[in-house]
């Protein structure tokens, strides 16, 4: 029995000298002070993602685990006020800095800098296939985070059936999240707009006999709005005025029509007839040599870089659109109904590593419902399951190269 304890004794002293160090400090951007009593808990993905430990912010805003060794980063995870901030970080490293800001139900400065649409026809008879992208940008001052139940508001037309919704954050981070409906054709994701900008996605079908009047409407003012749709199908603008066809000389057989300066009250809506399909992956721009291009966003697209003023920072955002619906390049993982997460497109270089950033993130996610009580045990035990065999085949074939 004491040679058991003194095993037990020095195995335990043996995985301590394993164990490095992993500091940070939180600090609250809001008041620009140390953020005290956030909970913090450290979570390690590998071929799924587990919690190592949890501990809270010292009166100085600062924390520390002793953790393995690992070749992948652990993931920081920091709660205040209700919202999660997320920072990658390594034991042994430096320490890190996250920030943090304090959340309210109101918040000055939320503005929507581009909403972009594109309609589109497909297999599905009688269907019309709708996608948008909505870019707001929080620029309160101080800094807070916009938290209640419907933080963006938008409507779609009659009869719209939600498929996929998810949002990108201000740190970059592509997350599933979930598209409310309110009534009258109104919806709001629920999802805290941190400060910076916040990319909302959704993807909808419609029913469809060949025209359709559509009205783009908002609650926020919108800096640019761009519809767009295969050149057989025909807009008809309620105010010609509103809006510039800006082609895109890149994206042959599809139109665009841009209006600026989109407020509640402005006229922008239009009817759609026709049907159409968004050009394929073949049908993309040929390079120097007469071949289509490839390694390029969209798998096959050239850079929109003859894009006139109406996308500006946020064309790439657009090119995502387009790219979904051609397939180009675009990495889908499907793990159910419910979860799924785009890995946006990128260089044939570092498109695994990009898959394997995409998993992880989906990871994080599903054990974020489960915290919080919105996925089934049943739902996420099957969903985690199916992640994890992607994410091992996705290192598998990382690991080959």
């Amino acid at each position: 029995m004491k040679r058991t304890a003194i095993l037990i004794f020095f195995l335990a002293c043996s995985l301590a000298a394993n164990a490095e160090t992993l500091k940070g400090v939180v600090r609250n951007n809001t008041t620009n002070k140390p953020s005290v009593g956030d909970k913090v808990t450290l979570m390690k993905i590998g071929q799924g993602m587990d919690e190592v430990a949890h501990t809270k912010t010292n009166a100085k805003g600062e924390f520390s685990f002793n953790a393995p060794p690992a070749q992948q980063p652990y993931i920081v995870w920091i709660d205040h006020q209700g919202v999660t901030y997320t920072q990658r970080a390594m034991p042994g490293g430096p320490p890190i800095v996250a920030r943090v800001f304090d959340a309210a139900p109101e918040v000055q400065g939320i503005n929507m800098i581009e909403h972009a649409i594109v309609y589109h026809t497909g297999d599905a008879p009688n269907t019309l296939s709708g996608e948008e992208l909505f870019t707001v940008n929080n620029v309160s001052n101080p800094p807070r985070t916009l938290l209640k139940k419907q933080t963006l508001e938008f409507y779609l037309p009659e009869g719209a059936k939600v498929g996929e919704s998810n949002v990108r954050t201000s740190a970059g981070t592509d997350l599933k999240t979930d598209v409310i409906a309110e009534g009258n054709n109104k919806y709001g994701f629920n999802f805290p707009i941190r400060p910076g900008e916040t990319q909302f996605h959704l993807i909808y079908t419609l029913p469809y006999t060949g025209t359709l009047k559509i009205d783009p409407r908002s609650d926020l003012a919108v800096q640019t709005l761009v519809v767009a749709a295969p050149e057989s199908m025909k807009f008809s603008f309620a105010d010609n005025s509103s809006y510039q066809r800006r082609d895109n000389p890149q994206f042959k057989g599809v139109a665009f029509y841009v209006a600026k300066g989109v407020t509640p009250q402005k006229q922008v809506g239009f009817e759609l007839a026709g049907t159409g399909e968004m050009p394929r992956q073949s049908e993309a721009p040929a390079g120097a040599d007469g071949q289509p291009e490839t390694g390029r966003p969209g798998g096959g697209l050239g850079v929109p870089n003859q894009m006139p003023d109406p996308l500006q920072s946020g064309q790439w955002l657009f090119l995502i659109v387009l790219s979904l619906f051609l397939a180009a390049g675009a990495v889908f993982v499907y793990t159910s109904n419910r979860h799924a997460v785009v890995a946006l497109p990128g260089g044939s270089q570092d498109r695994s590593t990009r898959l394997m950033d995409a998993l992880k993130e989906e990871i994080f996610q599903l054990e974020a419902d489960r915290l919080q009580g919105r996925v089934s045990p049943q739902e996420y035990q099957s969903t985690k399951e199916a992640l994890d065999k992607t994410l091992q085949r996705a290192v598998q074939r990382q690991t080959a190269k």
